[in-house]
């Protein structure tokens, strides 16, 4: 935590628009034009890429109807677990219209807070924009559950994380991971190879390969990609299939290691569980592995670890001391689940939208996708741009890298796996005993079997929303 070298100084210092340095001028500037003038800036680069994305969603559009479907969302979702473009925007639209009163809520109470603090300086309120939301959310975080970011951090170092994450997948799921026993090739020095086994030794299961800091022109987010499915050969042989698993954390220092702050020990365990889904398939062909909204469901379900007190005793230790996170600073933390939990929950409903609306078109040159992307995040994810000129658009990554028609994915699986979450692992069952059905039911059949079954027989019933609008204080 330097903050306190900066207090005072008038030098100007360059501002890189990737989304840790700008996520750190707009949580902690006093300045509302400094906060503007990076939001702005991060909203607004790559114009090239807007020409781009108009381009594929017509190209799409084509791909569709060469196949006989009315639209590409006809198309893709044909092969997936929700079906049709229907049943996704019945799910988003139902969710918005119970979000939405609570996000109403939580956003004046961010209102208030920069009010207050806009007025103590003696100057004029004159409305909460985008550029504001990370300031005062991480403000209404400290206010309402003395939460400090910084604080929790030091509980979360990368390798500690790491291991711990490890040890909760494979204990759950019946698995063990151990050092590559051999040299196998690698893209790079730094990257670290796995091995995973069933935990009696009886099989090997197949490789993670860890790539976790940041290079010059390396991909920015915490990811995972299968290097090579498990395929079953025409002589019933299983290949033995390879995740990787791809960061770009700083390097640790000497002194200092890699601490990550809650956010990214969520993405972390959400990244692995897409790599134990295609370590733990047992389906013939590479391509019935899980379709797409089926997939989420796995990550999704483990994030529940990183809110649970049993867990998080496990998870946090000081990486100084080696303390255990006190039980009082665990239930704070949980707390916070909800702080603008509606508003964060929303802006991901009106994420799935835009893609269901950009791929839902009939005809070319029907749909303007940077105008759309700014009036309906105005509309359904009470956003305001302050009549800034941002094309957010043209960096929504998702919908160019596989999640096109997809991005419905994260809420469709938030929902079911909250619920799978809710039934069998804090329930009566206990963690093995789940994570083998977990295993059997969901991972190992993947598409092979119709998902909305498989979901039922781990369940013993039809999946609900309940649990997951708990978890955001909804009843």
């Amino acid at each position: 935590n330097r903050r306190s070298e900066f207090r005072g100084l008038t030098k100007k210092f360059i501002v890189l628009a990737q989304a840790a340095e700008a996520t750190a001028v707009l949580k902690h500037a006093t300045n509302e034009a400094t906060r503007k003038t990076v939001y702005v800036a991060q909203s607004s680069h790559c114009p090239k890429n807007i020409a781009l994305l108009q381009e594929a969603v017509h190209l799409r559009l084509e791909k569709a109807q060469l196949f006989g479907f009315a639209t590409y969302a006809d198309y893709v979702l044909n092969q997936r677990m929700a079906k049709t473009p229907a049943a996704v925007m019945e799910l988003e639209e139902s969710l918005s219209a119970k979000l939405r009163p609570l996000a109403e809520k939580e956003m004046a109470e961010l209102c208030a807070l920069k009010r207050k603090e806009v007025e103590a300086a003696g100057a004029v309120y004159d409305g909460f924009y985008e550029w504001d939301y990370i300031r005062y959310s991480s403000q209404a975080m400290a206010n309402q559950h003395r939460v400090d970011m910084d604080e929790i951090k030091e509980y979360f170092a990368l390798d500690s994380v790491l291991s711990k994450v490890l040890s909760l997948y494979t204990t759950t799921l019946g698995l063990k991971v151990i050092e590559a026993s051999s040299v196998l090739p690698v893209w790079h020095p730094s990257v670290k190879t796995f091995e995973v086994w069933e935990a009696d030794d009886s099989a090997f299961v197949g490789h993670i390969y860890l790539d976790l800091y940041e290079r010059e022109d390396k991909y920015q987010d915490i990811a995972v990609w299968p290097l090579r499915s498990a395929v079953v050969g025409e002589d019933g042989t299983r290949m033995t299939p390879a995740s990787a698993m791809l960061a770009s954390f700083s390097e640790p220092t000497e002194t200092t290691p890699v601490l990550l702050t809650h956010i990214n020990v969520k993405y972390l365990v959400h990244a692995l569980g897409h790599a134990f889904q295609n370590l733990c398939s047992k389906a013939k062909w590479s391509q019935l592995t899980a379709p797409r909204d089926f997939a989420e469901i796995s990550s999704q379900m483990f994030v529940q670890w990183v809110w649970e007190p049993k867990s998080l005793r496990t998870l946090a230790s000081h990486y100084q001391t080696g303390a255990t996170m006190s039980d009082e600073l665990i239930e704070r933390l949980v707390a916070s689940r909800n702080t603008s939990g509606a508003i964060r929950e929303l802006r991901q409903v009106f994420r799935g939208i835009y893609d269901m609306d950009i791929h839902r078109i009939t005809k070319p040159g029907t749909i303007d996708v940077v105008a759309h992307y700014n009036e309906l995040s105005e509309r359904v994810a009470l956003a305001n741009y302050g009549g800034a000129h941002v094309f957010k658009a043209a960096t929504f990554s998702h919908i160019m890298q596989g999640y096109d028609c997809g991005y419905y994915s994260f809420m469709w699986a938030s929902v079911i796996s909250a619920d799978m979450f809710s039934a069998r692992f804090s329930g009566q069952d206990s963690d093995a005993e789940a994570g083998a059905a977990f295993r059997s039911e969901i991972l190992q059949p993947g598409g092979a079997c119709d998902p909305s079954a498989s979901v039922e027989r781990f369940l013993g019933r039809a999946p609900s929303n309940r649990a997951f609008l708990q978890t955001i204080g909804l009843n």
